[in-house]
């Protein structure tokens, strides 16, 4: 078996093994993983921050994260190149008024801030890690900035490099997203029994609906908003956590 489908199976196992214990912590932005070998599911770490953010219902995050768009043609093969890799558009196709004012909103949104705690190595500190990681999800699709996203996602990580694919094409081709408020609750945690350094953190998020634009020529469609679970791996890795994968349930 292959590395990566050997880390799928694990982060499955630890999935299943995960019970939810429903004590909803007031934590805006924390998501959550779990996996069959996980030991039993323990009640999630009273959060001590509070943060408003992403959003990943199930079709949420896969209709937000799925992009059709090409990027524009810019005035050279290397100009073109650089704006892929930056997630900016070579070439911004005409906007109506309306939406050029919602792009240059999303564009304006501000970075999500780290969060308190996110530097210690216990549970507080990895769902502090798994919210902060939520509320990047929409910070990305807005402004195309994956900078932060990059830097706290695993090279490995399937979910993580999806969305870094998806927004960039989006964004390449001067699509965006509108920037959504999302209300997370942390329900809990579970443990790898195998390396304690790793942990699957169990949330319940909220989200509303909003519209994204993408496509050539540039077009509106309404994403449905919801209530859903999200799993997200996360694990010690020297001195600080880095995001292993992420499941919609």
């Amino acid at each position: 078996m292959s590395c990566s489908l050997m880390r799928i199976a694990r982060f499955r196992r630890l999935v299943s093994a995960l019970v939810c214990t429903l004590v909803l912590v007031a934590a805006a932005g924390t998501a959550g993983c779990s996996d069959s070998g996980a030991d039993s599911a323990s009640p999630a770490p009273t959060a001590r921050s509070t943060a408003s953010s992403p959003t990943a219902s199930s079709s949420a995050a896969s209709s937000t994260a799925t992009a059709r768009s090409t990027p524009a043609a810019g005035s050279s093969g290397q100009a073109s190149a650089e704006a892929s890799e930056s997630g900016a558009p070579s070439q911004v196709p005409s906007l109506s008024a309306e939406e050029q004012a919602s792009r240059d909103a999303a564009l304006a949104t501000p970075e999500p801030t780290r969060l308190e705690g996110m530097d210690e190595n216990s549970p507080y500190g990895a769902s502090q890690v798994a919210a902060y990681f939520l509320n990047l999800y929409p910070y990305a699709y807005a402004t195309g900035d994956l900078t932060a996203w990059k830097e706290i996602s695993g090279d490995e990580c399937i979910f993580c490099n999806s969305v870094i694919a998806n927004v960039t094409e989006v964004h390449s081709g001067g699509g965006w997203s509108e920037h959504w408020q999302q209300e997370l609750a942390v329900i809990s945690y579970g443990t790898d029994p195998a390396d304690p350094s790793r942990l699957v953190i169990e949330i319940h998020i909220s989200t509303p609906d909003r519209m994204a634009y993408e496509g050539t020529p540039i077009m509106g469609r309404r994403i449905s908003g919801g209530e859903t679970t999200i799993l997200v791996q996360v694990y010690w890795k020297g001195d600080h956590w880095i995001v292993e994968e992420g499941d919609v349930q």
